[in-house]
């Protein structure tokens, strides 16, 4: 039965979620990121009450991974017949099903645009880190296949997974509405939002794991994780992304690198960065590097220089320019010396007034500065 004060009317419900945002992205802002150790009593409990929420038999067997690349494998190959079956996969019934007619129902409920609203402060700021770190974990895991038949297995084993605590993209939406109305006032019908809710204590316990009738796979969390300042995956001396049995995600701002790379990046030079055939490893490389010392050491000449400065460019195979203007600061430094500054600029400027021109929002014959700094 519905209570007094609880809201009732779109608006009301909108207004208490929101309301409610800032904790909750506070919460789940850990929980997507957490390297804490898994009590697995506690995420078993968590799992069998989320098959009893759904009418569900619980299953015959608990199933342990250290990293989600063995789950897979495990999928893999008891898919392939090549080890004891888990039975039918449920993800439809603990996750999908729950998900789609909850979500219809708190869109009727609110509206599109309050819908929208209340998306993007429960869900939208989180979601970013979520999608990336699901994106580059799937991405190592079909990596990390032997051939192309176990690529295609273990592809077809991430279509079982749930996310667990990275279902904070989606989650605390449904979170904050279950709270708002009551838990007993869920216009779609108890069973869902009580799935959502189970699902959600199922996310708080639990790195991925994989629904079966008759077995659940569950993972450890990561051993540690690590985001630059977008909350891109990113490390530039080590795993970005590691597991208890040695899977590790090497990425550079998202980007995937090789295991050793961090120790090509202390020992960069010139001719190193030129050699690099793959463009985007060679980007990854020049930002380590220094543009502007790049063009210093790799022997570039000025092509251009005025009275704004000096114009650089360098040629890159199968790569955009590299095209810098170099400015003296008219200003002297405490100790009397004039700081020179390197700024990039798109390589279709023909002189250095125009390139600093350009960082001004200006045309050459529009930038005429009466006074340097």
């Amino acid at each position: 039965m519905q209570t007094s004060d609880m809201p009732t009317t779109g608006e009301a419900v909108a207004a208490a979620i929101a309301a409610a945002a800032p904790a909750l992205l506070e919460k789940w802002s850990r929980i997507n990121v957490s390297t804490k150790p898994v009590d697995r009593a506690a995420a078993e409990a968590a799992v069998a009450e989320l098959y009893g929420l759904a009418g569900l038999e619980v299953p015959r067997r608990f199933v342990w991974c250290a990293s989600p690349l063995e789950a897979a494998r495990l999928v893999a190959h008891a898919s392939a017949g090549e080890a004891d079956g888990f039975g039918e996969s449920l993800r439809q019934e603990l996750r999908n099903g729950p998900w789609q007619r909850a979500r219809a129902a708190v869109l009727a409920k609110l509206g599109p645009a309050a819908w929208t609203q209340v998306w993007r402060e429960t869900c939208g700021p989180l979601m970013p880190t979520s999608t990336r770190l699901v994106e580059a974990v799937s991405a190592a895991i079909g990596g990390a296949a032997v051939d192309e038949a176990e690529q295609n297995r273990l592809i077809l084993a991430l279509t079982f997974a749930d996310h667990g605590q990275q279902d904070a993209s989606w989650l605390p939406l449904f979170e904050a509405y279950r709270e708002a109305v009551g838990a007993e006032s869920s216009p779609a019908g108890d069973a869902d939002f009580a799935i959502l809710h189970g699902l959600a204590r199922v996310a708080e316990q639990l790195h991925w794991w994989w629904p079966f009738a008759d077995a659940a796979i569950l993972c450890e969390r990561p051993t540690e994780v690590h985001l630059d300042e977008q909350g891109r995956v990113h490390n530039g001396e080590g795993a970005a992304v590691g597991y208890g049995d040695g899977f590790a995600l090497y990425r550079w701002r998202g980007v995937a690198i090789a295991e050793d790379f961090a120790e090509t990046l202390a020992t960069l030079t010139p001719t190193v960065i030129q050699d690099e055939r793959n463009a985007e490893v060679r980007r990854i490389m020049l930002e380590h590097y220094g543009h502007d010392r790049y063009i210093v050491d790799s022997g570039a000449k000025p092509v251009q220089e005025d009275e704004a400065g000096r114009l650089w460019q360098v040629f890159l195979e199968r790569d955009e320019p590299i095209c810098m203007v170099e400015v003296v600061n008219a200003t002297a430094e405490p100790d009397g010396t004039f700081r020179t500054y390197w700024l990039r600029v798109p390589p279709h400027l023909r002189t250095a007034k125009a390139a600093v021109a350009w960082t001004f929002g200006l045309t050459e014959q529009e930038y005429e500065p009466q006074i340097q700094t």
